[in-house]
């Protein structure tokens, strides 16, 4: 994937998450579900978390394009999870589940690929940059306290004329 096209992935995700827009790849249960379960992964406790950071819109940018070789692994994955759900605790979806149990799930399953995928997917969202679709308002960056500032550009042979004329 070129830059151009993760930039534009980047900008369409931002304006999804902003505007409030339908996902692009995920359907509403698989969203909430994978929402559910990055906020189980960086949970709003004593600080904000996956949720408020917008990570789910995020993974569905990713999943859409640059990620989009792991989009069936996900489906799968959270279909055959909802399956092992409505067997062991009758419930029809991860976000239905209470706190504790939803940690026994990830527990059980943060040896596969899946979790993996979500995992990794789930800390980009946080703190990348915000154009990217996730770390809404930087709540990433201002969780680890990150301020971006702009550097100055590296000086090398173009400014060796500028640096004689002031010596």
């Amino acid at each position: 994937m070129t830059l151009p096209a993760i930039l534009a992935t980047s900008a369409a995700a931002c304006r999804a998450r902003d505007e409030g827009r339908p996902f692009r790849v995920l359907s509403a249960p698989d969203a909430e579900d994978l929402e559910a379960i990055a906020a189980r992964i960086l949970p709003s406790d004593d600080s904000t978390g996956a949720r408020e950071a917008g990570v789910i819109h995020f993974i569905d940018g990713a999943l859409a394009d640059y990620e989009a070789g792991a989009l069936g692994l996900v489906r799968e994955s959270l279909a055959e999870l909802r399956r092992d759900l409505r067997s062991e605790y009758g419930a029809a979806s991860f976000a239905a589940l209470d706190e504790a149990r939803q940690i026994a799930v990830l527990e059980a399953i943060e040896d596969t690929s899946f979790f993996e995928t979500v995992r990794y997917l789930t800390v980009a969202g946080m703190f990348s940059h915000p154009d990217h679709g996730g770390n809404r308002n930087r709540i990433g960056w201002e969780l680890i306290g990150f301020d971006q500032q702009p550097a100055p550009p590296p000086f090398g042979h173009y400014d060796a004329e500028y640096s004689e004329k002031g010596a």
